[in-house]
């Protein structure tokens, strides 16, 4: 009897949870070394699970949508050319399939596939009921009789939550659902659409509460004339650099060039000792689709600025079309955030990105009149571009010295920006 191999998710780093995107080969369907046999969706990234070795597909235990662990068993393989009953008997001697890691129901997506069940005639005691009218809607809908349910809310009241607990009762507990989280209280009878959160947009919204609970942020703000990073903008983009040079950029190599000489801001924090990088890992944020990500650059210290410039061109871009790799969101020692791209917003201050203990924010870039000193040592009117950059810090790791002298540094480094 022909042997079975095991197709399992991969170890992607430090992700734990990754849910199956698309199959890419069919059951009983031969697979060459190479070959893209499945996808998975990590709450970082998007990776493509190819084969090692030459096989057919004997079967698929997992299906696209299902939220699993790094380890879980998703399919059996077997040697390429083998016949497909003696897989058959193969595939009928091995015990059930593994329990997968069952998803929680509160994240479980709206089927839209099944039928709807037929629609519950409307009643008199339907109309004159204490039922408000979402009840009432939501069991026509879904052909759910009131009478059989017993309501959750105050004195027995049915709520709109518990038809549909009946609909995913009756359904096996999926698909049927307008959406399985319980309303806030008052809002039964207001509509809505339930729109399932992404894994990458849960875990989100995990880390960052974790990190607020548990950090204590402060931010601190500097105005910098960006007069001089603009004309050696300029500067190098006339010699048509592909791709041209970015405000970011220049900013991004300022900062990589002062955290050597400021290392507790370029650092983690821990009970007993504040962990010092020797290098600067740079994490770059970017808006995507499916929430935010932060690519890390490695030794970003290192590169030159023409090529600083294009990895962040290139891991921004991998960013939004979701080919970045896991290990290359890992591993940051210090980020950037640049929201003004996005927009003029005034200030941008941010969550850290634990477990590092800074982040700079830019915020959009605004022309404003100030007082600048003239060659008499006195002050005139201009019109200039400013920067106000927010440092959101670790008051654990950090106090408001150790933020204004960078800040300072960094501010002097780019107003006296030439090249």
């Amino acid at each position: 009897m022909v042997s079975l191999g095991e197709l399992r998710i991969p170890h992607m780093g430090s992700v734990e949870n990754a849910r199956v995107v698309a199959w890419h080969v069919e059951e009983g369907a031969g697979f060459s070394v190479g070959q893209l046999l499945y996808e998975v969706e990590t709450d970082k990234t998007l990776t493509e699970v190819t084969a090692d070795v030459d096989g057919v597909l004997a079967r698929r235990l997992a299906h696209e949508g299902d939220e699993l662990k790094v380890g879980d068993l998703v399919g059996w393989w077997a040697a390429a050319g083998s016949d497909a009953g003696v897989i058959a008997a193969a595939l009928a001697a091995q015990p059930a399939a593994p329990q997968m890691a069952a998803a929680d129901t509160a994240f479980t997506p709206v089927s839209r596939a099944s039928a709807a069940p037929p629609a519950a005639p409307i009643s008199s005691a339907d109309e004159a009921s204490p039922h408000s009218p979402r009840v009432r809607k939501l069991a026509r809908e879904h052909g759910v009789d009131l009478a059989t349910l017993r309501g959750s809310g105050p004195g027995g009241r049915i709520s709109g939550e518990d038809v549909l607990q009946a609909v995913a009762a009756r359904s096996g507990g999926r698909g049927s659902q307008e959406h399985a989280d319980p309303l806030p209280a008052g809002y039964e009878d207001v509509p809505c659409e339930s729109r399932p959160n992404s894994l990458r947009r849960r875990t989100i919204a995990r880390r960052l509460a974790e990190t607020a609970r548990s950090v204590p942020h402060l931010t601190a703000d500097m105005q910098i004339d960006m007069g001089a990073v603009l004309a050696t903008r300029a500067r190098l983009n006339a010699r048509q650099p592909a791709p041209p040079m970015s405000v970011l950029s220049l900013v991004a190599a300022a900062v990589c060039r002062l955290l050597p000489q400021h290392p507790e801001l370029n650092a983690t924090f821990t009970d007993a000792h504040l962990l010092c990088w020797r290098v600067v890992n740079l994490g770059i944020a970017v808006d995507t689709p499916e929430g935010l990500v932060v690519p890390v650059l490695r030794d970003a210290g290192r590169m030159s600025l023409e090529e600083l410039n294009g990895a962040i061109a290139t891991v921004a871009a991998r960013a939004r079309n979701g080919t970045l790799r896991a290990d290359e969101l890992e591993g940051g020692t210090f980020t950037i955030s640049n929201p003004g791209s996005l927009g003029p917003v005034l200030r941008a201050e941010a969550i850290l990105n634990a477990p590092q203990v800074a982040l700079l924010g830019l915020p959009g870039m605004v022309h404003e009149p100030v007082a600048v000193a003239d060659a008499t040592n006195g002050y005139r009117i201009a019109v200039r571009p400013l920067l106000r950059p927010s440092l959101t810090f670790d008051h654990r790791a950090l106090d408001g010295g150790h933020v204004i002298r960078f800040l300072n540094a960094l501010k002097r480094e780019l107003e006296q920006m030439s090249g």
